[in-house]
């Protein structure tokens, strides 16, 4: 699938979704979307089952992460000792209003511990707009 992008922002995409569902065990997505993101967290899953320093650095790189990758590692690959494949769960929750498009909820199907400290990124903070106004 395609997804109406090109390779770059494919990558870009499935990178930014695995990071969040890495970090927080949780994803709101469209069906599609999800349907992408399945194998390609079952093969980050296996890879980070194995635990050595070159895995961490292939986790890594597909992650752009070091801190992700550390977490798939030490905390998520421990949690299925025995599973080979099928980690998360997708539950279709509702239609969106605006294009017709399915939404799901991926999950990770054991409990994680939460998140405290996920960096913001420096787009997040509220700007003061009124800065910006000009008088006429």
């Amino acid at each position: 699938m395609k997804l109406n992008r090109n390779r770059n922002q494919r990558q870009a995409l499935m990178r930014t979704q695995l990071n969040a569902l890495v970090n927080f065990g949780h994803l709101t997505t469209t069906l599609a979307k999800a349907k992408m993101m399945k194998p390609l967290f079952d093969k980050l899953i296996t890879r980070a089952k194995v635990g050595t320093v070159a895995s961490r650095r292939l986790l890594a790189r597909d992650l752009a992460s070091v801190a992700s990758a550390n977490r798939l590692v030490d905390v998520i690959a421990p949690l299925f000792p025995d599973r080979v494949s099928g980690y998360t769960s997708s539950t279709k929750n509702k239609i969106r209003r605006c294009d017709a498009v399915t939404m799901v909820t991926l999950k990770l199907l054991a409990d994680l511990p939460i998140v405290k400290s996920v960096p913001p990124s420096s787009r997040a903070k509220s700007r003061d707009l009124s800065k910006n106004k000009t008088k006429k």
